[in-house]
């Protein structure tokens, strides 16, 4: 298909005026990168919120009210549940949700950093640099509405364990746009799969659903700028560099999957954080909850070539994937 039959609204893109190459892979790879973005824009400038104004940060909170549906704590359906009491399980949904938050506000630091090394390496005039800045400029509005989150139930943020923290500080110093990319996908896709189940859920704190809501409508066009920019790396990475990098990444997400949930959610209703770990690591309902969230994500990395080699026992080792 040459550049010229891309069609955007019905009329043709003219990418290939304004990208002058050569090649005419390439050229068609720009032309399309570009439609996308141009989508993603438009879409941005149609559907974006401000948490400041578009959030009931002084709705109440009712202390019998859940922070997200119960069937999504690490705990549920586990023995530990059951001698909880019901605002013990609320308070847990609270504290779980803001731990979420907090690795959510962490990992979008990240993002933002390796978006802006994205950008300063493509053509600043182009739509794709456009968006680019423009999922930065969403995710420091997501990071300033989860602190705000945080701190409205009462509680403060934290930071991962001194391991996984000072090992992400090399992120700031090595561009790598492949694992950037799918990386962005798990944390995305995941936190996405808890949030479309909580803000529609009318037995979820409001301010809740509210936050939840914002989050899923912004981070869909998130999901699909990386997924394209992974499909075409992909398809050009070596079959080695390909299979180490997904190995790395899973190896990376079996250790977020069981980190995510902070030791202190436990702590604070009176159970011993090291044996709670311990029973949602084993619990079958926890195993099956993490493996839906990241379905998708599974899913298009099996379709691109991502999850094939050493990188699929990982997954389905962590529990993150069914057999």
């Amino acid at each position: 298909m040459p550049p010229e039959a891309l069609l955007l609204d019905g009329r043709p893109r003219n990418w290939t005026a304004r990208i002058r190459c050569t090649d005419g892979d390439h050229t068609l790879e720009l032309t399309h990168r570009e439609v996308v973005a141009e989508r993603l824009l438009r879409t941005s400038r149609k559907h974006s919120f401000d948490p400041d104004t578009d959030i009931d940060w002084d709705a109440p909170q009712d202390p019998d009210v859940f922070y997200m549906p119960p069937q999504l704590a690490s705990l549920y359906e586990t023995p530990l549940w059951d001698t909880l009491t019901h605002r013990q399980r609320v308070e847990l949904t609270k504290r779980e949700m803001c731990s979420i938050a907090s690795f959510g506000i962490w990992s979008e630091m990240m993002l933002m950093q390796s978006l802006l090394m994205h950008a300063y390496r493509h053509r600043y005039d182009s739509d794709h640099v456009a968006y680019a800045l423009t999922e930065i400029a969403d995710e420091c509005r997501h990071s300033k509405m989860f602190g705000r989150m945080v701190r409205t139930c009462g509680l403060r943020t934290h930071r991962p364990r001194a391991l996984e923290y000072n090992v992400a500080k090399l992120f700031g110093a090595v561009y790598d746009p492949m694992p950037m990319f799918a990386g962005t996908l798990v944390v995305e896709e995941f936190t996405d799969a808890f949030q479309r189940l909580t803000f529609p859920d009318e037995d979820v704190q409001p301010m809740i659903r509210q936050v939840t809501r914002i989050h899923v409508i912004e981070e869909a066009r998130h999901i699909k700028y990386a997924r394209e920019e992974l499909k075409r790396l992909v398809a050009k990475a070596p079959t080695v560099r390909r299979r180490m990098a997904a190995y790395v990444l899973a190896q990376a997400t079996r250790l977020m999957a069981a980190q995510v949930i902070h030791s202190s959610c436990y702590t604070a209703v009176g159970l011993d954080p090291k044996l709670a770990r311990q029973v949602a690591a084993r619990s079958p309902h926890r195993r099956a909850t993490l493996a839906w969230a990241f379905r998708k994500c599974t899913a298009f990395f099996d379709e691109v070539g991502y999850l094939d080699g050493r990188a699929r026992d990982v997954w389905i080792r962590g529990g993150l994937l069914e057999r």
